[in-house]
């Protein structure tokens, strides 16, 4: 049992045949995902694996819903046996989808194969379950439906619904709080000037950014959870910058944290960013948000 990481089609000895297999990005792990691993549970005896793969190496510039990390971690929570993990470096892009199959998925000998009706694999994801079907007798392709109203649910849309700001929709469709990690740097310090100190994240992995705002959030440090605020924008007020950057406010808290890791979850957007006419009207604003942050958790918790 345990996480394998591929890095080249020599280290599929590392295998383990006759498994069920589960095939899938992944991304967000949300809860159409889960339908489809807890599917395969209960319809398999025997080990349960899923492949999937580690797009980083791919494109430095896709955005992800979890960090690889993460994402092999629930995985594990929900049970599963074998992780196994391609590492999708310029050598990957280049197997065809008949070789997937051949050089790949075979070596697996899986007893069934679970995948999503989207699931595309090989050179330009010429690949999909049509051509999974003609190679293994026992396919099982399931859609990802929200139960209440049938919706589809897929990780772009979760991602639009990030991008536009609409942290709620999203979080319905993950089955969990959006959340970002990250290490904390010092930044211009312009919030503890007018008593608002916030803390700077450097991203651990290449995140989607929710639309520029100011939203209620919680962030975790260590064991401990703390109500917050978390700006992400360019501050027009003070100092603009040039590109979007993630400032968190944490109420009640006033620490050096320098260098620690932490988690900022996301729940409901408050307002769009704003350019101020001064200081003043900015901090009566942030009073304001301070209020509404505190009210939500007051009524949630």
């Amino acid at each position: 049992m345990g996480v394998i990481y591929l890095k080249s089609i020599n280290d599929l000895k590392e295998v383990v045949p006759g498994t069920n297999l589960v095939l899938g990005l992944f991304d967000g792990v949300h809860i159409g995902h889960y339908q489809l691993i807890n599917a395969a549970r209960y319809m398999t005896k025997g080990s349960l694996s899923i492949l999937t793969f580690d797009v980083s190496l791919k494109s430095n510039d896709r955005q992800v819903l979890l960090s690889l990390d993460d994402k092999v971690r629930k995985f594990l929570e929900m049970g599963v046996d074998y992780v196994y993990v391609f590492m999708c470096d310029e050598h990957f892009r280049e197997i065809s989808a008949d070789d997937f199959i051949n050089n790949i998925l075979k070596k697996f000998a899986p007893n069934k194969i679970f995948c999503g009706p989207d699931f595309k694999f090989g050179y330009k994801a010429l690949g999909n379950v049509d051509l999974l079907k003609q190679t293994f007798a026992n396919v099982v392709v399931l859609n990802y439906v929200n139960d209440y109203d049938e919706t589809k649910i897929s990780s772009s849309i979760i991602k639009q619904y990030i991008r536009n700001g609409e942290i709620e929709n999203a979080n319905r469709f993950l089955g969990y709080d959006y959340y970002v990690k990250g290490i904390v740097v010092k930044g211009k310090k312009n919030g503890h000037k007018f008593g608002f100190p916030t803390i700077n994240l450097e991203l651990v992995a290449n995140y989607v950014i929710p639309k520029d705002g100011v939203y209620i959030t919680k962030t975790i440090i260590g064991n401990r959870v703390f109500p917050s605020m978390t700006n992400v924008g360019t501050h027009p007020t003070i100092d603009e910058l040039s590109k979007p950057l993630i400032e968190t406010h944490i109420l009640g808290f006033d620490e050096n944290i320098y260098g620690e890791e932490v988690s900022v979850k996301f729940y409901k957007k408050i307002r769009d960013e704003i350019h101020f006419e001064n200081i003043e009207d900015l901090k009566n604003e942030l009073y304001k948000n301070e209020q509404e942050v505190e009210k939500y958790f007051e009524i949630t918790l």
